[in-house]
């Protein structure tokens, strides 16, 4: 209790509004002492302290002693100053709270949001393709990782039509997660820091950063870029949702330029988010459940003039990795062997089933949903 009420003498606020209520009685009492008259009446004094004191001045009340004007002339320039100290208190806790916000060291305060994780040359371009592929009006999005305050202040001004938010610390750290609300978010991109000088690997941070982040909150969907293959089996018993590797698109599209030119260049129009004709998902109506993909195709060829390229659906897979032990025993290593050896592989392991130009007389399920070309 003795700890509670030291606190609240040194709180700001206290101070200014004691000090406006004790001036507000002293002056009604003096006032009545100096003055007669309707001024002196009931709480007609202390209402006329306050209100000179915030230089309102409705006027219906005013001394007319040389005593009492004087005394006036006090409230007046005591209430200015702590009026002025009440209102610099005020501004001061926004301005704070603005600079904590700059800084990254604020809760953010928002729900169903993107959560991006880390930093590195390609941001930016994740940053703009998610700002022209969201559905939404407004992306929701916040940044988690240690880049300085400038930058910061660039990408809010550049991205002026993006609900941008920024949270500083490390991005394996529960506290530094729930600043970013990630117990509110939607999904959360782990994208590796290569310029970090105190990781030895940037995936080992990516699988503990996922493995963070499920503990807290297992529906939040997790994509992780990983930069070495050979970390999806370790990654997979993290219980991500979806990798995206480094090496996965880079040597086809190299290989593709040289044996097949115009795939390259066909493969990247389809994939550029700014597009026009960029491949896009979209709700196939009930009524097309039970019918062939050849149906599909010609309602949206003769409707909306789209090619329809396949089907996807969202699955919960228990992959064969997550059934392996956590730890790297030899019996692990012996299964893992043999199970590569009869062509089942651990790395391959998906939530989302795609089927890509099936047979046209191939039955449309119930919770697929089309891959289109606009």
């Amino acid at each position: 209790m003795r700890r509670w009420f030291r606190q609240l003498i040194r709180n700001s606020f206290f101070q200014v509004g004691a000090g406006l209520f004790i001036i507000m009685v002293l002056g009604g009492f003096i006032v009545m002492y100096l003055e007669s008259g309707p001024i002196t009446e009931k709480e007609a004094p202390f209402w006329w302290a306050i209100v000179t004191m915030t230089t309102v001045g409705y006027g219906d009340f005013a001394p007319s002693t040389p005593e009492g004007r004087f005394f006036a002339v006090f409230i007046m320039f005591a209430g200015i100053a702590l009026v002025s100290l009440l209102t610099a208190t005020i501004s001061s806790i926004y301005v704070a709270k603005r600079i904590r916000e700059d800084k990254g060291l604020e809760k953010v305060n928002i729900s169903d949001h993107i959560i991006l994780c880390g930093w590195n040359k390609n941001a930016e371009s994740i940053i703009d393709s998610l700002r022209n592929l969201t559905d939404q009006k407004t992306l929701e999005l916040v940044l988690i990782n240690e880049i300085h305050e400038d930058i910061v202040n660039h990408l809010k001004n550049k991205y002026k039509d993006v609900d941008l938010h920024f949270v500083a610390g490390d991005f394996t750290s529960e506290e530094i997660l729930k600043k970013a609300s990630i117990e509110n978010a939607k999904t959360a991109i782990i994208i590796p820091s290569l310029d970090d000088e105190n990781i030895g690997s940037p995936d080992e941070k990516t699988i503990f950063a996922t493995l963070t982040i499920k503990s807290l909150v297992s529906s939040v969907r997790v994509v992780a870029y990983l930069m070495q293959r050979e970390n999806l089996t370790h990654i997979r018993r993290a219980n991500v949702d979806e990798v995206v590797l480094s090496d996965d698109f880079g040597a086809y599209m190299l290989a593709s330029h040289v044996m097949d030119p115009g795939i390259p260049q066909t493969t990247k129009r389809l994939l550029n988010a700014s597009s026009d004709t960029r491949l896009r998902r979209v709700d196939i109506p009930n009524q097309f459940v039970g019918r062939t993909f050849d149906d599909l195709f010609s309602y949206f060829r003769s409707t909306s003039a789209w090619i329809l390229v396949g089907l996807f659906s969202e699955e919960v897979n228990l992959g064969i990795g997550e059934v392996l032990s956590a730890d790297t025993s030899a019996l692990d290593a012996f299964i893992e062997r043999k199970l590569n050896e009869g062509g089942i592989s651990l790395q391959e392991e998906s939530k989302v089933t795609t089927i890509i130009n099936p047979k046209s007389s191939f039955k449309i399920e119930a919770g697929q949903r089309a891959i289109v070309i606009p």
